[in-house]
């Protein structure tokens, strides 16, 4: 009732068994009944129960509403596709009902809980994306520092706010798909439309470019992502023969120096293709060498990061990840 009465909606709590637990008077219209569930987080791992939970309200004509300390990305967007209510105590409300939509930033009911942040920094990012590239490897506090080439102490405290957030388990492995899912939360590149792309060969502009062409899966350099990655990688991706194509870069210098040898892109309809700036360089040091099932030249962005891709477009994408399994040796985390 506080997050309702922050923007002005009237609400009480119901004070008959035949009212819900709590109801709001829409303005010059009728009252809705709400019924309430609460937890402590919901997460893509268990969103369905919640919704089981949510979709069996004790009152047939009651709107159901689940309020939570924390409420994933992922777990919000399939909240709100069932049509149904939530307050995460953060900060955001979201009521659903007849001739009612409220979606709005209110105040933290909150105080600041650390522990619970899921994601911290740079470093929980480049954590979260390890655990995912081998989802069923045990990996340790120094494995993981050295892996990262971070301080122990950083992965240690990174370690800590995920299994708080119930993104990894015990044995420290990564809940899945509820890691993956709060990671593509946090997954935006910055990126560059291109005029034109490289053509692969010696030329002296792709050695400035480092497009990492030779020995690829053991060198750093270009990775191929997004829709065309996808479809080399069997995904059902329906897509022109001429659709521009994204690549990931390791760093601001080649980003740099791909726009400047390359030309901007006049429009985005006008590109040629996209360079990206990779959240963490495994996305290029961990690259896929495909010519030897598909005539495809260019190397590939891991599965993982594809997919963090797809997963930036709430429909299409989504939809393609729903019906995409990788082949061995790499691991279906969404």
């Amino acid at each position: 009732m506080v997050a309702a009465s922050a923007l002005g909606i009237e609400a009480r709590v119901g004070a008959t068994a035949d009212e819900g637990d709590v109801v709001v008077a829409v303005p010059n219209g009728p009252t809705i009944d709400f019924e309430v569930k609460s937890a402590s987080l919901v997460s893509a791992a268990g969103i369905e129960h919640q919704l089981r939970r949510l979709s069996s309200p004790g009152r047939v004509d009651a709107a159901g509403v689940i309020v939570a300390d924390r409420i994933t990305a992922e777990a919000r967007e399939r909240l709100n596709r069932a049509g149904l209510g939530w307050l995460d105590l953060r900060g955001h409300l979201r009521l659903v009902g007849p001739g009612l939509l409220v979606d709005a930033e209110v105040p933290a009911l909150l105080g600041p809980v650390p522990d619970r942040s899921g994601l911290v920094g740079l470093v929980g990012i480049e954590l979260a994306a390890l655990l995912l590239l081998d989802p069923a490897k045990q990996i340790g506090v120094r494995g993981a520092a050295a892996a990262l080439s971070r301080a122990p102490s950083s992965i240690s405290e990174a370690l800590r706010a995920l299994r708080a957030a119930g993104l990894v388990d015990a044995e420290r492995r990564p809940a899945v798909p509820g890691l993956f899912w709060e990671l593509a939360g946090h997954w935006k590149p910055e990126s560059r439309d291109l005029a034109s792309l490289p053509i692969p060969g010696p030329a002296r502009d792709n050695a400035a470019l480092h497009l990492g062409l030779d020995d690829v899966e053991s060198t750093a350099g270009w990775a191929l992502t997004d829709t065309v990655a996808a479809a080399v990688y069997g995904a059902p991706v329906g897509m022109r023969a001429d659709h521009p194509r994204d690549f990931y870069v390791l760093d601001q210098s080649t980003m740099r120096r791909a726009v400047q040898v390359l030309g901007p892109a006049a429009t985005p309809s006008s590109r040629a293709g996209r360079v990206r700036l990779a959240p963490v360089s495994s996305v290029c040091t961990r690259r896929v060498d495909a010519t030897a099932w598909v005539n495809e030249h260019w190397p590939l962005a891991n599965p993982l990061f594809v997919a963090l891709d797809l997963a930036q477009d709430p429909g299409r994408g989504r939809e393609i990840l729903d019906g995409w399994t990788p082949r061995k040796p790499w691991h279906r985390v969404w």
